[in-house]
């Protein structure tokens, strides 16, 4: 791993807030924490890192970077775990000065954001996927945290609209932050491939972890349809997950596993998608890709199920193609057309990167969550938080008798 220097703070009135994931390994919502954090003290924030499992890839780039870390060992809301963890949590709060808790996934949502607010500290709960991927115990007690919550993290406007239609959240507690990469490791310069993909005419492929959301058996079945007209074109399927050996019988049955690679999860994906041409995200559901927004960056040009906040980054026909989720004629077709049209597929490839180079980058979203943040502690950078507003004892109260009776139904059959 490539050792990151820490981000220096950019104010002398940086604000403590501490960042709480249930993991630091692989996955979209590490990335985003870790990328983050390492972003953060340009904007006035001092950020501090915290999880229930210590170690993972994440978790050795922050150390790296020199912001503090905390393990907070809960292993089951309903062990002994929670009560040693709500003691550790509760005592880092108090001896770092932390002004706000930002909480990224579920579990974290859900430990941490009420030990905050019963602490007076504003908190900022996440939702970064659609809540029916989750179990109906684990909606109905973040349905309750929404309430209790400070404020709402969402990273797409489809995520925005999903709480706001489908779960009826005030869109003014919402705050949207796309996603951001990090352009001195995702960038299209130098693009090459190794030596199994030398010879192959066309490198399609996506990087992911191989959950049945990512719906990747559509991708290999449409490619099975390029390989029928081209046998010198190649998959590439990056990642980790459950899915890989029924993904591998797959390409079996369908005779394409000789035309098939697939590596596991890396650290440092960037190589890798500078060997390939066409980037196929066929996800059933979706947020707001890191993997597709990287993709991006590296050169690849884009194929993505119109799917979340995708057509937020993906514009059809100017800089990649959306197809209907599900559709393995229209994706096959859409692959197909890119296969016999190498200057369109560039064309759309450069419009790409040069998109997500102006729209998307980690200083931008960076910028965007610390303006969350102060906005929640209700000041201005300008001004410091010494005049910070919060809520009353009787106000936290309020809200608590108000949610309390969800959380505590629904935390009956919840582990982390």
């Amino acid at each position: 791993m490539t050792a990151k220097p820490p981000i220096s703070e950019g104010s002398q009135k940086s604000i403590p807030v501490l960042m709480l994931a249930r993991v630091l390994d692989a996955g979209g919502i590490e990335r985003d924490v870790s990328k983050f954090a390492r972003h953060l003290g340009q904007h006035g924030i001092q950020p501090h890192v915290a999880c229930f499992n210590p170690g993972g890839m994440r978790w050795q780039e922050i150390q790296l970077a020199g912001i503090p870390l905390l393990t907070v060992p809960v292993k089951s809301f309903r062990s002994k775990s929670a009560v040693e963890g709500t003691r550790i949590l509760t005592r880092y709060i108090a001896r770092q000065g932390i002004r706000l808790v930002h909480a990224f996934d579920s579990p974290a949502d859900i430990f941490g954001v009420p030990i905050a607010w019963t602490l007076g500290v504003p908190t900022l709960s996440s939702q970064l996927c659609y809540r029916e991927l989750s179990s109906l115990p684990t909606r109905l007690i973040m349905a309750a945290i929404d309430r209790i919550a400070t404020g709402v993290f969402v990273n797409c406007e489809a995520i925005a609209t999903h709480l706001n239609v489908d779960w009826k959240l005030n869109r003014s507690r919402i705050h949207v932050c796309h996603n951001g990469y990090e352009p001195e490791e995702f960038h299209s310069r130098g693009r090459s491939r190794p030596a199994a993909l030398a010879d192959a005419s066309i490198v399609i492929g996506t990087v992911a972890l191989l959950r049945p959301e990512k719906n990747l058996g559509l991708l290999i079945q449409a490619f099975a349809r390029v390989y029928r007209l081209d046998k010198q074109a190649r998959l590439l399927i990056v990642g980790s997950g459950p899915m890989k050996a029924e993904l591998l019988r797959l390409t079996a049955d369908l005779q394409i596993a000789g035309a098939c690679i697939f590596q596991e999860a890396v650290t440092e994906p960037a190589a890798w998608m500078r060997a390939i041409d066409v980037f196929v995200l066929p996800s059933l559901s979706e947020g707001f890709s890191n993997s597709l927004l990287e993709a991006m960056a590296c050169g690849c040009c884009p194929v993505a199920s119109r799917v979340g906040g995708t057509p937020e980054l993906v514009r059809d026909g100017d800089c990649g193609i959306l197809f209907e989720s599900g559709g393995v004629a229209q994706l096959a077709d859409s692959l197909i057309f890119l296969a016999r049209n190498q200057v369109e597929r560039e064309r759309m490839a450069s419009s790409a990167t040069a998109y997500v180079r102006s729209n998307f980058t980690i200083q931008r979203a960076s910028a965007r969550l610390a303006d969350i943040y102060w906005e929640l502690l209700g000041e201005s950078k300008e001004n410091g938080y010494d005049t910070m507003r919060s809520e009353t004892a009787g106000e936290r109260q309020n809200k608590f008798s108000s949610a309390s009776a969800g959380i505590d139904l629904a935390a009956q059959g919840h582990r982390c």
